[in-house]
């Protein structure tokens, strides 16, 4: 599909309007079709609703052009385009296969969704050298307190082991965790991960892993730990801590056996 104009403003836009913009030059593109490529009913009318397909998933792409208190709609509303596009083409084809290409677009759809979920996601990593247990952060996040159930949030547990380059927590749509270790820093994140803390037969520490959240094998293995817990995910609560701090910090110097330090892999 084709990119978008260069010479656009690149200020705030509200979602229906991207929309709109990519459509505009969606319907461009699939209006340079041949005849012969739409020679079958389902093909010619599959055009349409293959229009709304790729537009919408162009415009996930931009999100975060779009004003952070709008996204959770955009969101919604792009889930329910792709949705009654994909019932569209469902009853236009019945039992056929779909085409590669409208398979692709689904694909891509779909993905698209799922990053958006993390769009203009932030972490906390730490740096300098060996064990550094995890405060107290101020999350902002209250299980019992629904006004606090906004954005998309996951952390370490208090008095969790964490060691450097691993992040200790990663949010969007909501404001940073507070912090005031000189071993943290904040910084822009490529996507969500999580960490893997592997555990032999004597629950001992192994060495950690930390790995893009879409590339997480389920089930875990049954030797890894995760780290991070999942909090919130796009305003709705998923997680809890399950330990309290002393409890939880005595457990992971317990299974470090003396050592200072974990392998980190990645």
């Amino acid at each position: 599909m084709s990119e978008p104009d260069p010479s656009a403003p690149l200020g705030p836009i509200a979602w229906i309007a991207l929309v709109a913009r990519w459509t505009q030059l969606a319907s461009v593109t699939r209006g340079r079709l041949g005849d012969d490529q739409l020679a079958t009913a389902p093909l010619r009318d599959s055009v349409a609703p293959l229009i709304a397909i790729e537009a919408t998933t162009a415009a996930l792409g931009e999100l975060a052009r779009v004003p952070s208190a709008q996204r959770a709609q955009a969101r919604d509303m792009a889930e329910f385009t792709i949705d009654d596009a994909t019932n569209t083409l469902d009853a236009l084809w019945g039992d056929q296969a779909f085409p590669q290409e409208i398979d692709d677009a689904l694909e891509a759809a779909h993905r698209a969704l799922w990053r958006a979920l993390y769009c203009e996601l932030e972490e906390l990593v730490v740096t300098g050298e060996g064990a550094f247990e995890v405060p107290d952060l101020l999350l902002g996040f209250q299980e019992d307190l629904a006004a606090s159930h906004h954005g998309t949030l996951a952390a370490m547990a208090p008095g969790s082991l964490a060691f450097p380059g691993e992040p200790i927590a990663w949010w969007c749509e909501r404001n940073a965790p507070s912090f005031t270790s000189p071993r943290l820093t904040r910084r822009a994140a490529g996507g969500p991960t999580q960490v893997l803390r592997f555990v032999d037969a004597s629950s001992r520490f192994v060495a950690d892993r930390v790995i893009a959240l879409d590339a997480l094998a389920e089930p875990l293995p049954i030797d890894a730990l995760p780290m991070l817990t999942p909090l919130l995910l796009n305003g709705a609560r998923i997680g809890v801590f399950l330990h309290a701090r002393s409890e939880w910090s005595a457990m992971q110097h317990d299974a470090m056996q003396g050592r200072s330090a974990l392998t980190v892999e990645r």
